[in-house]
């Protein structure tokens, strides 16, 4: 019981520092079915749309594009109008640096699946889903390939051992990312490729032609990139698209197959990282999941160690990694910065991230005042 009881803590550290209660009202009304005026005119009462990120005031702004018989006042509806506006442009840039590189890609006759925000856009065109880049993935004999054409067309590249963030010259903002295999640390990642692109359908998405994963797939790769955001501590907007996209794959088709998923997560290793997703998930949709959903798989000192080494992660490393930021050391040699600070933060990170025991990553959790028992 004891064990069971620290999963518990894990999840309900996550639901207080991820989901304030604002959000999860939000959700709960954005998802339904049926609102009544009753229930929105009771959320914006205590509602401050000044200080909500765009991602929550997204949701609120497709709420009253499908519900026109719903009544929102009217000072706060510029700003819905205005965000659904903004999103609709900035997706129409990404749109069209996507098709110049889609196009490039079929030139030279190279298939590729786009996943993520981009594949959600392909099922929903009429949502107003924000999106920083767009993913696709290529075949692992097509990668180095696919980033010769992809620089050709002018689009600068950004290393990571799985993928290539490619970004306009001068700018930070990223552009598309293409993808050898998607992350998961489980090192068994490029097990799913061939399974993805095999159940893939073929279509013309966004003037080019692409492949767009079937829903299963793609319920997969939410709760995958779930488990990443959570550990990583990234944008809560990223969190709550989470919930948006999996509540429309579970229903976009009659006949769900959730064999799909559980064989992925044993394919690659991942079914705890996804067992701790859907249990974060199930806090606010408890019905999106079937009965029984992997828990054959959860053993207490397993799933134990997943959410230790997930908060570690998420409290240890990834503060440290962000405040040491893109520091480059020759660059800071030549203009002759102090680098005792940053070499001793640098050493510390990577001496934490090379702890593996899990009974020393909890310790480490409780001298910061985290308690996961």
């Amino acid at each position: 019981m004891k064990k069971r009881m620290q999963v518990t803590s894990v999840l309900d550290h996550l639901v207080r520092e991820v989901l304030g209660q604002e959000e999860r009202r939000l959700l709960d009304i954005s998802l339904s079915d049926r609102v009544s005026q009753e229930e929105l005119d009771a959320f914006l009462s205590g509602w401050d749309i000044n200080s909500a990120s765009i991602h929550s005031v997204i949701l609120l702004a497709h709420l009253m594009k499908t519900h026109p018989s719903l009544s929102f006042p009217s000072e706060i509806q510029p700003r819905l109008k205005g965000v659904l506006t903004y999103c609709r442009f900035q997706n129409l840039k990404l749109v069209a640096h996507f098709s110049r590189i889609g196009s490039a890609l079929n030139k030279a006759q190279i298939p590729f699946v786009i996943l993520k925000g981009g594949a959600m856009k392909v099922y929903r065109p009429d949502y107003p889903r924000w999106m920083g880049d767009i993913d696709i993935l290529v075949g692992e004999e097509d990668f180095l390939r696919s980033e010769k054409v992809v620089e050709g067309l002018g689009y600068i590249p950004f290393q990571a051992p799985h993928s290539i963030d490619f970004r306009l010259a001068g700018s930070e903002e990223g552009i598309v990312d293409l993808h050898r295999y998607i992350q998961m640390n489980t090192g068994r990642e490029k097990a799913f490729n061939s399974e993805l692109a095999s159940r893939s359908q073929q279509r013309e998405m966004f003037s080019v032609q692409g492949h767009l994963p079937c829903p299963e797939d793609m319920v997969f790769i939410s709760l995958v990139n779930l488990y990443k955001n959570l550990s990583d501590a990234t944008c809560p907007g990223s969190v709550l698209n989470t919930f948006n996209d999996l509540s429309y794959l579970v229903h976009v088709k009659e006949g769900f197959d959730w064999t799909i998923v559980r064989e992925n997560a044993c394919r690659t290793g991942t079914e705890m990282q996804l067992w701790l997703s859907a249990s974060f998930v199930s806090t606010v949709l408890p019905e999106l999941f079937p009965a029984g959903f992997l828990s054959e798989w959860i053993a207490g000192p397993t799933a134990e160690t997943q959410g230790i080494r997930l908060l570690y992660r998420r409290e240890v490393l990834s503060p440290l990694r962000e405040e040491i930021g893109e520091f480059n050391l020759w660059k800071a040699l030549r203009q002759k910065r102090p680098l005792g600070k940053y070499i001793g933060k640098r050493a510390a990170f990577f001496f934490l991230k090379r702890q593996k025991n899990v009974r020393v990553q909890e310790k480490v959790l409780w001298r910061k005042g985290i308690a996961v028992e």
